[in-house]
């Protein structure tokens, strides 16, 4: 089997406590067809000092001052020779010496594959893990996201969108808005833990993220769809799945789709 090259990247500031595991992490991988590059951006703190002690197993590394974290990240893209693409930010870490493979083996056709994330705290007790939906279509994106260091994506697809420096935390958010929802490229949900996450603050502030996603939903796409959407997400996803699950049934189909036109109108009624 011919397996891709994987051009795995770590973005960095001044990450001199938490960068060595993560390098590790890519370093020591069973999978051998990796191309590792380091985006830091102009640390201080002693980070460059461990990079450089792995610098024979890095195919590239720079550091220099950048705009923010996507700056850093479209960087990495840009130097990255692989077919897919895999953001692992320093604190990160796989969750073993043998995921890229496992990964690899499950799928290396789709044009972005998806794992799950496990949530650690301080002390490396786990917080959290990701879901992974049965769709990956606007009413997904609308709730939520996907869990992006657990992300596989072709180079072509992110070479051709590149992430929207405007944008300080919900970038990521837009990229798979316009490659998976507008552009309809393909999806694998490999429901296993890709990535094990130890927390950061750049992502926790609510209210930044209320406004970055209202920009981009502005910009993408026609309001009456975002508003339609957005009566439909106080329903639930879970809910709306399951009503499109039975919708599919053609004998109950009717009565499914009057059901949601009615409480479309209630949500309106009442919001």
């Amino acid at each position: 089997m011919n397996y891709p090259l994987i051009s795995v990247i770590t973005v960095s500031y001044n990450a001199v406590l938490t960068i060595e595991q993560t390098i590790l992490s890519v370093i020591n991988q069973t999978y051998l067809n990796i191309e590792y590059i380091i985006i830091d951006g102009g640390s201080t703190d002693g980070t460059v000092n461990v990079i450089k002690k792995y610098a024979d197993k890095i195919a590239y590394w720079v550091s220099e001052p950048d705009k923010g974290i996507y700056d850093a990240m479209n960087k990495g893209i840009a130097y990255s020779h692989g077919e897919y693409c895999n953001f692992i930010n320093a604190g990160d870490k796989f969750c073993s010496s043998s995921i890229l493979k496992q990964v690899m083996d499950f799928n290396h056709v789709a044009d972005i594959i998806v794992g799950q994330d496990l949530h650690v705290n301080e002390h490396n007790k786990i917080v959290s893990r990701s879901v992974l939906p049965r769709r990956y279509n606007l009413l997904h994106f609308y709730i939520t996201t996907i869990p992006h260091q657990s992300c596989f994506i072709r180079a072509s697809l992110l070479k051709k969108y590149y992430y929207d420096t405007s944008l300080k935390i919900v970038s990521d958010w837009k990229f798979y808005l316009q490659s998976i929802v507008l552009g309809g490229h393909s999806v694998a949900a490999y429901n296993n833990v890709i990535v094990i996450c130890n927390p950061r603050g750049a992502s926790s502030d609510n209210n930044r993220i209320k406004e970055e996603r209202e920009k981009v939903l502005k910009d993408l796409l026609p309001a009456y769809i975002v508003n339609d959407y957005q009566c439909l997400s106080c329903l639930g996803e879970e809910f709306i799945e399951n009503a499109l699950f039975l919708f599919n049934n053609h004998w109950i189909r009717f009565l499914v789709k009057k059901g949601l036109a009615i409480m479309v109108k209630i949500v309106r009624i009442f919001k």
